[in-house]
């Protein structure tokens, strides 16, 4: 009996460091077939070996098993708590310096650059003093590439306020190409969070539907002790809306605003 795509990946998903899930994503497993057919293999049994041998194929099945759909302010209320709870009282504590944000796993963009929108409408021009930064990570080149040119379809801006859509985007055809000031206070770097070091002297860090969907237990403790090392004294951690931390987040972390799923860094 040849091996199936659920069987396929509970024998690849521990190896990857990831936590065998049903893939409910419509694409997926095409994605995985199509990928099985370039390499000029026959089903997932020929792949299963390919996977444990080659680096290089188990970074490229990793990607297309916890790609990230996003778009422009998902999950509104998660920024409207930014806008006038976290981000006020972060300010008050900075009479200068810098204010650091780090997205992880921010795929073609929209997380950064809706968080440098937000700066640039609500704040900016009241703390001048205020040096604003967000770093963006991926592990996927490709999407990074995407995310630098700034390009969207009208689908990942379906919840941008009017004003804001027509003050900084331009439609170009089908795509809405932004103003090169939401850019400037963005750095792209691509960045694996599972095995290399974390950045440091976050005062925010978004990591959501990534680790805490799809690793796997021992690995979400590893990226939550590398996010609570990365953040300042009281720095908060966002995660996604459907997403909850392992029962020892308590060493690291306290809940601060629990519909939003945003935690702070416990001290």
């Amino acid at each position: 009996m040849s091996l199936g795509f659920d069987e396929f990946l509970r024998e690849t998903a521990p190896f990857l460091g990831l936590q065998w899930r049903p893939f409910q994503r419509r694409g997926i497993k095409r994605k995985v077939e199509r990928r099985i057919a370039e390499i000029g293999l026959c089903n997932f049994e020929e792949y299963l070996p390919r996977i444990k041998e080659d680096p290089e194929e188990h970074k490229h099945l990793s990607l297309i098993l916890t790609v990230t759909i996003s778009r422009f302010f998902r999950d509104q209320e998660v920024f409207n708590t930014l806008r006038h709870s976290i981000l006020p009282n972060l300010l008050k504590e900075k009479n200068q310096g810098e204010l650091k944000i780090w997205s992880i796993g921010c795929a073609s963009g929209e997380e950064p650059y809706t968080l440098s929108l937000l700066w640039k409408e609500n704040f900016e021009r009241i703390h001048p003093e205020v040096r604003f930064s967000i770093l963006a990570t991926d592990i996927d080149g490709k999407m990074l590439e995407r995310a630098r040119e700034g390009r969207y379809k009208k689908s990942s801006l379906k919840e941008v306020p009017e004003e804001i859509l027509r003050k900084y985007f331009n439609r170009e055809g089908d795509e809405y190409h932004f103003d090169q000031s939401i850019r400037q206070s963005v750095d792209f770097k691509k960045h694996d969070i599972l095995k290399e070091k974390p950045f440091h002297e976050m005062d925010i860090i978004f990591c959501r539907n990534l680790a805490l969907t799809y690793f796997s237990k021992e690995a979400q403790m590893v990226v939550l002790k590398k996010l609570a090392a990365s953040l300042k004294k009281k720095g908060y951690l966002v995660i996604g809306k459907d997403e909850s931390l392992p029962l020892i987040y308590p060493t690291l972390f306290v809940l601060a605003f629990e519909e939003e799923r945003i935690y702070q860094k416990f001290s």
